[in-house]
């Protein structure tokens, strides 16, 4: 007797789309929304699109995430090198907390009925103070 192993281990997904956004309505443009299931420890992720858009995928493109609690992290990759004359902009760059699970302070109930629409709200990554120098 063969033993096959694949799709029918998964757990059922069910759709899940939302928007990042500023608490000022703006949207984020960059970056990757992943929920982690408190029950299953199942990872759903999407990437956020110029318009703030996400489409969660567990599986297979656009299959959204299981149901139940997850707890969210929202991760951006930016630049920081010392380049000579550039000045980064903080400009549509979040807080870095959200991309931390033990941070973020996000979560989220996807439902088996219904849409799973959700709204991520954040904060902008503040200036940080001028580091003191000894002279």
């Amino acid at each position: 007797m063969i033993a096959l192993v694949g799709c029918s281990d998964r757990l059922a997904t069910y759709p899940v789309a939302g928007r990042v956004q500023f608490a000022s309505g703006s949207p984020v443009h960059v970056g990757t929304v992943e929920l982690k299931s408190r029950e299953h420890e199942i990872q759903a992720r999407g990437e956020i699109d110029a318009d703030g858009k996400f489409t969660l995928t567990t599986y297979v493109k656009g299959d959204g995430a299981v149901a139940g609690f997850h707890d969210c992290v929202i991760v951006q990759f930016v630049m920081t090198e010392d380049l000579a004359g550039h000045k980064p902009s903080l400009i549509g760059v979040i807080d870095r907390r959200y991309a931390s699970y033990a941070t973020s302070g996000l979560s989220v109930e996807v439902s088996p009925e219904g849409k799973n629409q959700i709204v991520l709200e954040v904060e902008g990554l503040r200036k940080t103070q001028p580091e003191d120098h000894a002279h």
